[in-house]
């Protein structure tokens, strides 16, 4: 059998810490050990490996190219550790600790619903629901910073994630009354005509505005929000304060105040966005993560198609 470097756990939960903090003085805070004590377990760690991990001068300028990836392999080992006490310390009422969800801000009421569900189902798992770009949850998969994500779904995603299709999503227009003069009396709009309204908007980071700039330009019109954001409770705020229009996911709009608004069906064209449960492509699966797949697939099976 190989012979293993002499080092521990601890060690490369400190160098995330340093990762995370970007700073020996505030990672050694967060740790509860004094910074010479960190510094020192981490030159250790670099003894022991044979590398350098870390830039250092007077204060912390990075991690060497060795160091990117040993943090690649300290995440996988310590996710495969935490799986592997999820496993033999099961009691019979299904599996414990804590689920991380990367969920895509316009999913967020969905993953609320299925959080519940599940915290009902298994009383010791805990799940946490972070609202992340879809380019965030991306990496933090790949990261092992999360351990599911609800996301859009593209075609490719299969080579490299287990996809669980969850639900269509679906546009609307929700605006003060004041600016459809004379009233509407149909229940839809067209994305042309939205696009001469003044727009509240998430901002062009996020894979929501990606879609609707698309529809847009499909049409021939290129709108000029008038304020962009990344929380669509400030959306609706500014659309409660004064004379704007969003466009928003039907989910949203559905949990949203939207006493007083206008909301109208966007067609011409009608666009849906397939959103699902993403999971990283490895076995054994995380218990805390197989419950979700599990629990996912049998409330929403009927989508389990691409």
């Amino acid at each position: 059998m190989e012979k293993l470097p002499p080092f521990d756990l601890i060690d490369l939960r400190l160098l995330l810490a340093l990762a995370e903090h970007r700073h020996f003085a505030h990672a050694a805070r967060a740790c509860n050990l004094s910074q010479p004590a960190l510094s020192g377990r981490i030159r250790k760690l670099e003894t022991a490996l044979g590398t350098p991990l870390v830039f250092r001068s007077k204060r912390f300028e990075g991690f060497t190219p060795e160091g990117e990836r040993a943090l690649g392999w300290a995440r996988l080992i310590l996710t495969d550790c935490s799986g592997f006490v999820q496993d033999l310390s099961g009691d019979g009422e299904g599996p414990q600790g804590t689920l991380r969800i990367g969920v895509v801000p316009s999913a967020t009421p969905f993953a609320g619903r299925l959080c519940g569900a599940l915290a009902s189902r298994f009383p010791h798992l805990k799940p946490q629901a972070l609202s992340m770009s879809s380019t965030a949850i991306e990496k933090g998969l790949q990261e092992f910073t999360i351990d599911a994500g609800i996301t859009y779904l593209a075609a490719d995603m299969e080579k490299t994630s287990r996809v669980l299709p969850l639900f269509e999503e679906q546009y609307c227009l929700v605006a003060d009354p004041i600016l459809l003069k004379g009233g509407r009396k149909s229940a839809s709009l067209s994305w042309y005509e939205a696009a001469d309204l003044p727009l509240c908007l998430l901002t062009p980071d996020m894979q929501n505005r990606r879609i609707i700039d698309e529809t847009f330009a499909a049409t021939g019109k290129r709108p000029g929000p008038r304020f962009e954001t990344n929380s669509f409770n400030a959306i609706l705020s500014l659309l409660r304060e004064g004379a704007y229009a969003a466009v928003l996911p039907k989910e949203q709009a559905g949990v949203g105040h939207t006493e007083g608004l206008v909301v109208l069906n966007l067609v011409e064209p009608e666009v849906r966005s397939l959103v699902g449960l993403v999971v990283p492509l490895r076995e054994p699966i995380l218990p805390v993560t197989a419950a979700l797949w599990n629990l996912s697939k049998s409330l929403y099976g009927k989508f389990d198609k691409l």
